[in-house]
């Protein structure tokens, strides 16, 4: 006896016949005549009579059947608890790179998740390869990389080997960030030698990940004279309080620049084009909270890359936080933040939803 039996069973008695039950189920006649037939030999009972007005339940056959349908009701009362509940819980595991946009977007998912009853949210930050041993060996469900573009041929193998679907979020040159006040803020770097006096914040791994490993590190200036952080609000504080330090860092909303009194430079001697790229286990269709914090996550690149073109279309996701009101579910956030790319000029809807290719087009020149 299964389920499925049980609920055919059920649908014979009350469409009358056995085609009838198989019509209405969308399900082939045989099948519901074999689960009739199973049933009837496990139990060593007559359910139905067959008359020439259709199939009549016995006496026996007539409890049985109301004893199978308590049974699917129980079976469909769990269904619906288990299906409230999952809808109740806001569950996410997410690594991100040190990327201040990033992390606006994880704090944007938070305020999201806050109406759901149950929080089960592990947000990290590190270098790409703790990323991927996190998706990977962890149970992670998403993992923000950030490498050099030449490696783009490594990270795509390394990845379709272990089942990882990637999918693109920006792809920028690398920026000077210092301190408004210092030295380098209004200094133009010609040649990387120029650095070599200043103090440089190192953070993230820049190894390749499999046996091979590599260091990656192609643009750095004085070995002995890097100051490695691997907490990103630490970094900030460290730029801010000295003027003479520097890090190379991707776009970053202005917000987070004028907090911490940094400026972001271009520097024409340092070409290094750097991509972020989404990792996650390719297991078909994405749970809400992950296709959330993804939508999320395209929006505030969009927004930090073209910060003032894009902030009066933020409007239309700040419509899923409206105050005084109950938190929506993660769907109707989605729902906004596809209206939201949807309304994007071209060259920032782009950026949103350009998700089914690795040939991303820069929008930092």
């Amino acid at each position: 006896m299964n389920i499925t039996e049980l609920r055919y069973l059920v649908a014979i008695k009350k469409w009358g016949s056995v085609s009838a039950a198989a019509k209405q189920l969308y399900a082939a006649q045989p099948n519901v005549s074999k689960a009739l037939k199973n049933l009837e030999g496990e139990y060593g009972l007559r359910i139905f009579e067959r008359s020439s007005t259709g199939m009549i339940p016995t006496e026996q056959g007539r409890r049985f059947i109301e004893q199978a349908a308590r049974v699917l009701e129980e079976v469909d009362r769990l269904t619906e608890d288990a299906h409230h509940a999952r809808e109740r819980c806001a569950e996410l595991r997410v690594m991100i790179p040190h990327a201040t946009y990033a992390s606006y977007a994880a704090v944007d998912f938070l305020k999201e998740a806050a109406g759901a009853d149950q929080l089960r949210i592990h947000i990290r930050e590190g270098g790409s390869m703790e990323a991927l041993d996190f998706v990977l060996r962890r149970g992670y469900h998403l993992a923000l990389l950030r490498y050099a573009a030449e490696d783009d041929d490594h990270y795509i193998h390394y990845c379709a080997r272990r089942g990882l679907k990637m999918e693109p979020v920006m792809e920028f040159e690398y920026q000077l960030l210092t301190n408004r006040d210092g030295p380098l803020a209004k200094h133009e770097v010609k040649d990387l030698s120029e650095l070599n006096h200043y103090m440089e914040i190192m953070h993230d791994d820049f190894q390749l990940p499999g046996e091979d490993g590599g260091d990656g590190v192609r643009w750095h200036v004085n070995d002995s004279r890097r100051i490695h952080v691997y907490e990103r609000c630490s970094q900030l504080s460290i730029l801010q309080q000295l003027p003479s330090a520097y890090m190379w860092a991707s776009p970053m909303p202005q917000r987070a620049l004028d907090q911490f009194h940094l400026v972001l430079k271009k520097c024409p001697a340092q070409r290094q084009v750097m991509r972020d790229v989404l990792v996650y286990p390719d297991h078909g269709a994405l749970r809400s909270e992950e296709q959330a914090f993804i939508d999320l996550l395209h929006r505030e690149a969009a927004l930090t890359v073209k910060g003032g073109r894009c902030a009066g279309l933020a409007i239309l996701c700040e419509k899923a936080t409206d105050k005084g009101k109950k938190v929506p579910r993660l769907s109707t956030l989605h729902k906004n933040v596809q209206e939201f790319s949807a309304n994007c000029p071209p060259d920032i809807s782009g950026i949103v939803s350009k998700r089914n290719s690795l040939e991303i087009q820069s929008h930092l020149r």
